[in-house]
């Protein structure tokens, strides 16, 4: 195998933006992560050493076969499968291309192996489901699978462990372990310090599209150049913006719980997901929700915002309303601020970064109406607080999937909702926005009338306004169920 050489590069990565110019080498026997901040370039690198961006100077010689993984390459696999979803007109559920059919399109592709690799990632189960219907973290297991089954020369993957349960990611650090060990060169495109494997042997540093920074692991990780490029400065606002008056949700009883549920079964077709599950959310309490990949966390949420058609068929009660009883489902979303990772797959309309945010003070997908100058402000304090406001006349799609996170964040936090959902929300984030965002949610927490339900796979972005935990676990009739505990219990989980 020979070396990657990439020569005074200069790549393009849109109309306006260039990535270079890059002079890197990656020798035969090395084992690279790259690091940067949202919006550094780190994606653009990859499509870069995959064959996929757009050389403008320079060059640039490779190894044979490259495999690229990537959130956004998921987004437009997704975006195609519910372009295609006939549901509506087959009056049943088009289940789509099926996990085994999206793995082996490539003829290339062993059926054999596919099972092996499966097996080892965990995900035999799914080979007959619609890749529509799987978690992020299942999605991610099913690309990297297949992009091994190409039998690659050079393996690229940008955040492999976002999304994944604690045993997902022990099974794959060992799966990316065997590939090194067959020779296949391994890169990571990393926001984590943390996820930086021991089989890595040199880590390069990106900033403003250009490598700042890169060398041996040890050597530069230990560098006082790196330390200062990557350091944590953030200060809270002194208070948080002002809510719209016109956007602020009726008012509970005092005693009123947000939500309360009994019994709760959602089955697709004879498998069931979540079973007999009962939980409540009294005034004032910080929920965090976990559980392995699959476990029914999305589906628990969607039950919760109104998304979910099976919440009709079950005993939930929400704000003080019994579904069913005739409430909208704007009635319940204008109680809500969402984030998660399907909302964002979900939310590609044409807007800017500030009307992005503007939105969801309509919980909507865009920008329909007129909004007042009062409601702007609001919105590009939210902007500035996460230190975005030079991205306010950007279009959402132009920014990275980091990027684009924090802004529908703010859109999230920008009414200071009664309930804020937040399913991974720090999925995507260097380690700097990571901690801002931690911060800021905690402070909106403990100081805001807003309540919180957390999703996180990562023990370290823990919040200390967490009151109570729901934890999925597997129910005696199958599917799974809610363990729950507080105060001084949480220290166990």
């Amino acid at each position: 195998m020979s070396e990657v050489v990439i020569n005074r590069v200069t790549g393009r990565i849109c109309d306006q933006v260039l990535l270079g110019e890059i002079n890197w080498t990656l020798a035969v026997d090395e084992h690279w992560a790259v690091l940067g901040a949202n919006g550094s370039g780190k994606s653009a690198l990859g499509r870069l050493l995959c064959g996929e961006l757009e050389i403008v100077t320079g060059t640039m010689s490779t190894v044979g076969r490259v495999e690229f993984v990537a959130f956004e390459t998921v987004e437009k696999i997704l975006e195609i499968e519910r372009y295609n979803d006939d549901s509506d007109f087959i009056d049943c559920v088009d289940h789509g291309t099926l996990v085994r059919d999206f793995i082996l399109q490539d003829r290339s592709t062993d059926a054999p192996s596919l099972v092996d690799l499966a097996r080892q990632l965990d995900f035999v189960d799914l080979l007959e489901r619609g890749i529509r219907f799987l978690s992020t973290g299942e999605m991610r297991k099913v690309m990297i699978c297949r992009a091994l089954l190409r039998q690659p020369q050079m393996l690229v993957l940008d955040e492999p462990f976002d999304g994944l349960d604690q045993a997902s990611c022990v099974a794959l650090q060992q799966l990316i372990a065997d590939c090194a060990g067959r020779g296949i060169r391994i890169v990571l495109l990393l926001n984590r310090f943390s996820e930086i494997l021991p089989l890595i042997s040199h880590v390069a540093y990106i900033q403003d599209c250009s490598l700042v920074a890169f060398g041996p692991k040890d050597e530069l990780l230990h560098s006082e150049a790196l330390r200062r490029l990557h350091a944590f400065h953030y200060t809270l606002p002194a208070h948080l913006p002002e809510r719209d008056a016109a956007h602020v949700a009726p008012l509970l009883a005092p005693d009123e719980p947000l939500i309360e549920m009994h019994d709760v079964v959602v089955s697709y077709g004879e498998k069931p997901v979540l079973n007999q599950l009962s939980w409540s959310v009294q005034p004032g309490e910080h929920w965090q929700i976990s559980g392995p990949n699959g476990a029914g966390k999305s589906t628990l949420l969607s039950l919760v915002s109104g998304d979910h058609p099976q919440a009709y068929a079950n005993d939930i009660c929400l704000f003080g309303r019994q579904r069913g009883t005739g409430e909208s489902v704007w009635d319940i979303k204008q109680q809500l601020g969402l984030l998660s990772t399907a909302f964002q797959q979900n939310y590609r309309v044409g807007v800017t970064a500030k009307l992005a945010v503007i939105s969801g003070l309509f919980d909507s997908i865009g920008v329909y109406g007129q909004y007042t100058p009062k409601q702007q402000e609001i919105a590009l304090q939210w902007l500035q607080i996460l230190h975005l406001e030079q991205h306010r006349d950007t279009p959402l799609r132009n920014l990275s999937y980091g990027e684009q996170r924090l802004i529908l964040l703010a859109r999230a936090m920008v009414k200071q909702p009664r309930l804020l959902i937040l399913d991974e929300p720090c999925q995507g984030l260097d380690d700097i926005n990571r901690q801002m965002v931690l911060k800021l949610v905690d402070y909106l927490a403990a100081t805001g009338p807003t309540q919180l339900l957390y999703v996180t796979h990562h023990g370290e972005d823990r919040l200390a306004c967490i009151t109570h935990h729901l934890q999925l676990v597997p129910a005696t009739e199958g599917g799974y169920t809610g363990l729950i505990t507080t105060g001084s219990n949480l220290a166990r989980h």
